[in-house]
């Protein structure tokens, strides 16, 4: 039975890490692939698939350069051009103006619920703003 289980362990291991170089390989631009063209390292992971993989880790995957894979750079070393701008939300103009409208609505929101809970006690319901009044007036 364990023996059992390595096989399969080992079986989904080996195929996991196939197909995360296949993809790998296939999404890495051709002129980035190291030692073999892009083509060859398809066939390589595809057809020795214990060997492949590890070679295309090893000797096949492009050099990141340091700091550009998750990774913030520290302020001052970024290279203009080449990292995304690092703004925070409350740098921008457009997100603050939506979440002052968004808290005005929630406010308006409760506070015409209490108003109606308020009203629905005294056994009648009047508007209480001139917005929510209707535009035909009581006789609908």
């Amino acid at each position: 039975m364990i023996r059992a289980m390595l096989i399969i362990g080992g079986a989904a291991l080996i195929v996991g890490l196939t197909l995360y170089t296949l993809l790998d390989a296939v999404r890495t631009p051709a002129h980035e692939a190291r030692t073999l063209p892009k083509w060859l390292w398809v066939l390589v992971t595809l057809f020795f698939p214990v060997i492949g993989p590890v070679l295309w880790l090893l000797l096949g995957r492009p050099k990141r350069e340091r700091g550009t894979r998750g990774s913030i750079p520290r302020p001052g070393t970024a290279r203009r051009g080449n990292t995304p701008s690092m703004a925070s939300p409350d740098d921008d103009e457009a997100y603050l103006r939506w979440l002052k409208a968004k808290a005005e609505r929630e406010r308006a929101s409760r506070d015409a619920e209490r108003r109606s809970r308020e009203a629905g006690t005294d056994g009648h319901e009047a508007p209480a703003s001139e917005d929510e009044r209707p535009e035909d007036g009581p006789n609908r």
